[in-house]
């Protein structure tokens, strides 16, 4: 059995409106998702870029005090350069808490370890120099030089890390605006399709003769009215016999009274 054209109306309008709420729903959740990502972003991955350039400062400032203290021997260069490795500590400190890649994670071990050598090779000429003993500084020096080219290249790998890191999550978001976007797209194209189908179809039959038009609509619409109206002419026909039935009995009521009188 056909279905017939009102309820293949209101099918196809649920289906247009199904589809654009699924587009509004997945619309939704993918800029939610985008936004999330781009939070991350801005909130872990560019603090992080931060901290490694903060970081990086601070190395080098330990440096240049303690090359300072090397020569002058004045304890006021020694205590910034305890200043700026209590800098440094916090700011890895930081780093640690935000890293959530393995290779991040080994990197800065890496960088914690030169830096922990580098002090201690520091410290040890600061005993000779305070107990005014001879050393050979000079292979100190080299010592020193070499830590440092290490550190600073470790460091340099960091920030190429947390960059490529920061890119790669930045491209993600990129591809996931392009993928909803063209969802979208064809999700729109489809509705305003299946609209357009539906249009013609209504005008189409707006447009059919009368007798088709009249068969149309007593047969979608007026099934209803056709149903509750024979249901309420056989309660009103109850109703009328009802009451001829009361009508009869009441004459007789009276007849039999008037005939009692006489």
């Amino acid at each position: 059995m056909s279905i017939p054209f009102f309820w293949r109306l209101m099918l196809g309008n649920a289906a247009i409106l199904i589809l654009s709420v699924i587009a509004c729903l997945y619309s939704i959740v993918q800029l939610s998702t985008l936004s999330g990502n781009a939070r991350a972003a801005l909130d872990g991955d560019h603090r992080m870029i931060g901290y490694q350039e903060a970081l990086t400062d601070a190395f080098l400032s330990q440096v240049r005090y303690g090359g300072k203290y090397i020569i002058t021997h004045t304890e006021d260069r020694h205590e910034q350069l305890h200043q700026f490795k209590n800098d440094f500590v916090r700011y890895m400190a930081e780093l640690k808490s935000l890293a959530h890649s393995e290779e991040i994670v080994t990197s800065l071990s890496r960088i914690e370890q030169l830096h922990r050598q580098y002090h201690e090779l520091f410290d040890r000429e600061v005993e000779y120099i305070r107990a005014k003993h001879n050393y050979a500084q000079s292979r100190y020096q080299q010592e020193r030089d070499k830590v440092l080219e290490s550190t600073l290249s470790e460091l340099q790998h960091l920030k190429m890390l947390l960059q490529t890191n920061l890119r790669d999550k930045l491209e993600g978001m990129d591809q996931a605006a392009r993928t909803a976007r063209q969802i979208a797209i064809v999700m729109t194209l489809i509705v305003m399709l299946l609209g357009t189908w539906f249009s013609f179809r209504i005008s189409k039959s707006i447009a059919a003769p009368p007798e088709v038009i009249r068969l149309t609509t007593e047969a979608d619409f007026l099934i209803p009215a056709k149903f509750w109206s024979k249901r309420l002419t056989t309660v009103a026909r109850n109703i009328l016999t009802s009451l001829r039935r009361r009508l009869a009995l009441s004459k007789c009521l009276t007849t039999r009274k008037d005939a009692i009188k006489r």
